[in-house]
């Protein structure tokens, strides 16, 4: 009989767990190269292939049964080892998000940690990035993460942020032309619309406030609805709705950083665990095409 090493298993759960072998990478600590051996390898122990080929990561039908399988392997070892070494990480970390990303990666990335540490509970608390970050500074939360007009020069860890495009966003099948474009957008105070505001005044492009709401579900039903135009991450757009490109004839939007901000040195134990997996949620976040790109 063959016996199928563990982290071999935990390393393919966690590509199709974070929907990519770089993301898997940055979490276990090893190289893209190396993440890809061991594939191989187990591939090679079974006789079979788990991934198709190509550039999705979907699964052949024994790599669906391999998934189930080796999720449960991997539960049964963590509880194990966990139980006999004492070590059951537990403890209460406190987030906070911007609205956009709270549906983006969030619900996935907690999924993933509440599997294996089951006793870290997550507090998440969702507003605008301007308000988020004035909470933090006042030490509401143990990690945020905020979204800023994009920096000139970036000192952070590369783990910590991704720069996204900042994309029109519209339901083109209810919304009227008009020579006045008509925006969506949060209330003052938040970055997109800061940046919105400031583009559509530098383009000289006449355009009203047609709605303002402080939720993300509050934006989307509005635009959903044609009551007009909004902008967001190009990483964040839910995918039912169409993103336009400058050729529409609106003007560029530049843009936006979005990062993690915390104090290395007041974090728990708990909240390293946390962010490592917020850091792979995020390099895994991949936009949809814009409309009019080839």
């Amino acid at each position: 009989m063959k016996n199928i090493p563990t982290d071999l298993l935990r390393t393919f759960v966690t590509i199709k767990d974070l929907g990519g072998f770089t993301s898997a990478g940055e979490l276990l600590g090893r190289s893209q190269p190396a993440i890809s051996l061991q594939i191989k390898k187990l591939e090679a122990l079974l006789e079979t292939q788990i991934f198709l080929r190509g550039a999705s990561l979907d699964l052949t039908e024994d790599g669906e049964y391999l998934y189930q399988a080796a999720r449960q392997m991997l539960e049964i070892n963590d509880r194990t080892v966990a139980r006999l070494k004492g070590e059951n990480i537990s403890g209460r970390v406190r987030l906070g998000i911007p609205n956009d990303f709270e549906l983006a990666f969030l619900p996935k990335a907690l999924r993933s940690l509440a599997r294996i540490y089951p006793n870290i509970m997550v507090e998440v608390d969702c507003d605008i990035s301007k308000v988020i970050y004035q909470r933090f500074q006042k030490h509401h939360y143990d990690i945020c993460l905020v979204m800023e007009p994009e920096r000139e020069k970036e000192d952070r860890d590369d783990r910590d942020y991704r720069t996204d495009p900042l994309t029109w966003v519209v339901n083109q099948s209810h919304l009227a032309e008009s020579d006045i474009v008509p925006l969506v957008t949060y209330p003052q105070g938040c970055v997109y619309r800061s940046m919105l505001e400031g583009c559509m005044a530098k383009g000289k492009r006449p355009y009203r406030i047609a709605y303002t709401s402080p939720s993300l579900l509050g934006i989307m039903s509005a635009v959903e609805e044609g009551l007009g135009l909004t902008a967001m991450a190009a990483s964040v757009v839910p995918h039912h709705l169409t993103k336009l490109s400058e050729a529409e004839g609106l003007p560029e939007l530049g843009s936006v950083s979005t990062g993690l901000y915390y104090r290395e040195e007041e974090l728990s134990v708990a909240s390293r665990h946390v962010l490592d997996f917020l850091r792979a949620g995020l390099a895994n976040l991949a936009p949809h095409p814009i409309l009019g790109e080839h």
